[in-house]
């Protein structure tokens, strides 16, 4: 027997109505009806008569509530108990991820709604942090990576674009091909000592030089944003600029590359409170989502 179905069928027969039910435990009327005529389905009885005043459990219907209900309870009063602590939860979170990453930080905001006493310190940056060595409980990072040492679990992927603002545009035109880029300035990011950029086009390679390279995704953008670069952006950053009209999208006709974002978190046996409470957040999200 399911034990939702167990705790409305509880919840009749202490309200003595489906109204009264479904104003308690806040499910649809229509929904306890069809619940506890599947129960009566498989249990071959009828657990209810139906009065105008309200329903009465049948012998048969109190009979299973006087062995079951006090187990609902205890049930529903040690979820309730699991809750508050969570709830009450306190604390500190160190969390990693690249600069600008709006996801992340809009978890972050939505989880301290949720737990108010957990206080949440969140390094920006580009530069991959020890787990351990630098006392970071969760660290979201693009690109997968392995290890015995932590966790990883996929939470996005990300997309991106190539844009320009209009002035840049009226200035030089606008590009027709990847290959036209490497008449324009571009503005990438890139580890120390690259100067150029590699663009996979079916079978061949096009390599473009980076006029502005930063390991700063956010100098990047800045620099795209004064009009003086073309460059790449995810998406997401992209999309909102565009909305604005202070960028536009260029070669939407082209595959541009997608990028892996991982959230991890250490291989311990048993993880804290708190970082079993985040993690279990984010992926709630991105399954709702």
């Amino acid at each position: 027997m399911n034990l939702n179905t167990l705790h409305l069928f509880v919840a009749i027969v202490q309200t003595g109505s489906l109204s009264k039910a479904s104003e308690r435990t806040g499910v649809p009327i229509a929904t306890i009806s069809r619940q506890i005529a599947e129960l009566e389905k498989s249990l071959q009885i009828q657990l209810f008569n139906r009065q105008k005043s309200g329903v009465k459990p049948t012998m048969a219907g109190q009979k299973l509530y006087d062995e079951v209900h006090l187990s609902i309870d205890n049930l529903l009063n040690a979820k309730q108990v699991l809750l508050d602590d969570e709830q009450n939860l306190k604390g500190v979170l160190r969390i990693s991820a690249p600069p600008a990453f709006e996801p992340v930080l809009w978890w972050i905001s939505k989880f301290q709604q949720q737990f108010a006493h957990i206080h949440i310190h969140c390094t920006l940056t580009e530069r991959y942090l020890d787990l351990a060595n630098d006392g970071i409980d969760v660290a979201f990072r693009i690109g997968d990576l392995h290890g015995d040492d932590f966790i990883t679990k996929k939470v996005l992927t990300l997309g991106t674009k190539w844009v320009a603002s209009p002035d840049l545009l009226a200035r030089l035109g606008t590009p027709k091909t990847i290959s036209d880029l490497a008449n324009y300035p571009i503005a990438s990011w890139a580890k120390n000592g690259e100067s150029e950029m590699v663009i996979q086009m079916n079978k061949a390679k096009i390599a473009l030089p980076i006029a502005f390279a930063s390991n700063d995704s956010y100098a990047v953008e800045y620099m795209i944003l004064q009009g003086l670069y073309i460059g790449q952006m995810s998406a997401v950053t992209a999309d909102e600029w565009i909305a604005k009209k202070h960028l536009v999208e260029i070669l939407p006709q082209f595959d541009t590359p997608t990028f892996e974002v991982f959230m991890l978190y250490a291989a311990h046996r048993y993880r804290s409170a708190i970082v079993k409470a985040f993690v279990e957040f984010v992926l709630d999200e991105i399954q709702t989502d």
